[in-house]
């Protein structure tokens, strides 16, 4: 089915008048439905409505670590070097200790397709995205997976702290953060508040010439508007600041040899990455000490949640 299904015109609401799509098409067999890029199409189907051929991908596939657990990671068929990801859509908190991946916003993948084609298309690197599956389960409810391509070598910020030695911390933050900025300034600067920014959701690669290059995932449930103020940048930086605080406070009750790679990252360095991030190319406000006295925060409500959460995972 072409792209002027039900779903893709949900994508061409979302995008700008300026901003072209590219080829997408719909597919529908039994309770399954494939929304997938128009060049990788021929190789989803495939693996998609051919369950043999997609168990086989499945056995012999690897595993990534991104987002809120662990995806499968199958070789692109006919190319041993190139990879896609399949992330389970779940939900997080308590909500997926209740429902796991059970949805009924039909709109929702699609959302995330619509978001991650603007942020690529306005130059914030991001995994590009080749295919969402929806398999109906009854009524308006059902499991989804997102396929996008892997990209080669990159780590998400918290296995890029737990692996690293504590020397390559202190060695590369400076370069790291800056990185961090420029991304999260491109994102800013291009409209897309992230729902759900926090540290696996930033991916981090080293180049042969030693240059670090960040990219951002999991767009599910962002929003794209005309401009983005500066309330909700610092509220969206905030929600980083507490994933950032979340580590630290759960590594200082759980893992010494953790805890002292993230107490690398200092207060000071929290001042720099907010300072360069209002200053650079065009200063969102040169009164940047203004928004380290109001970024400031304990997180006390989320601490007492991360107890509680702790205590109810030893319990269950």
């Amino acid at each position: 089915m072409p792209i002027n299904g039900v779903f893709p015109e949900i994508i061409m609401l979302m995008l700008p008048k300026s901003m072209t799509l590219p080829a997408f098409s719909l597919v529908k067999e039994g309770n399954t439905t494939l929304l997938v890029k128009d060049q990788y199409k021929e190789i989803l189907l495939t693996l998609v409505f051919h369950p043999k051929t997609f168990e086989d991908s499945r056995k012999e596939a690897g595993t990534a670590k991104f987002g809120r657990g662990t995806y499968l990671t199958i070789p692109v068929p006919g190319n041993s070097r190139e990879r896609f990801i399949i992330r389970n859509y779940r939900h997080g908190g308590l909500f997926g200790k209740l429902l796991g991946g059970i949805y009924y916003n039909e709109k929702r993948p699609v959302n995330e397709v619509a978001v991650n084609e603007i942020a690529l298309q306005k130059d914030v690197p991001s995994a590009e995205v080749v295919a969402v599956i929806k398999r109906r389960l009854w009524g308006l409810f059902y499991k989804a997976d997102f396929i996008s391509r892997e990209i080669p070598d990159a780590v998400d910020l918290i296995q890029l702290i737990t692996e690293s030695s504590l020397m390559f911390i202190k060695r590369f933050k400076k370069p790291i953060i800056l990185v961090l900025v420029r991304l999260l300034r491109n994102m800013h600067d291009a409209g897309i508040f992230h729902a759900d920014l926090h540290l696996k959701n930033i991916l981090v690669k080293r180049n042969g010439t030693g240059e670090f290059r960040a990219y951002i995932i999991d767009l599910d449930k962002s929003v794209v508007t005309g401009k983005l103020d500066i309330d909700k940048r610092m509220e969206n930086l905030l929600r980083l600041d507490r994933s950032i605080e979340k580590l630290r406070w759960l590594s200082s009750r759980t893992n010494t040899s953790l805890h002292q790679k993230v107490a690398i990252i200092s207060r000071t360095d929290k001042i720099r990455f907010l300072r360069s991030y209002l200053l650079c190319d065009n200063a969102l406000d040169k009164d940047w000490k203004k928004y380290v006295r109001q970024r400031h925060s304990r997180h006390a409500v989320h601490k007492l949640w991360w107890h509680m959460s702790r205590l109810f995972n030893k319990i269950s």
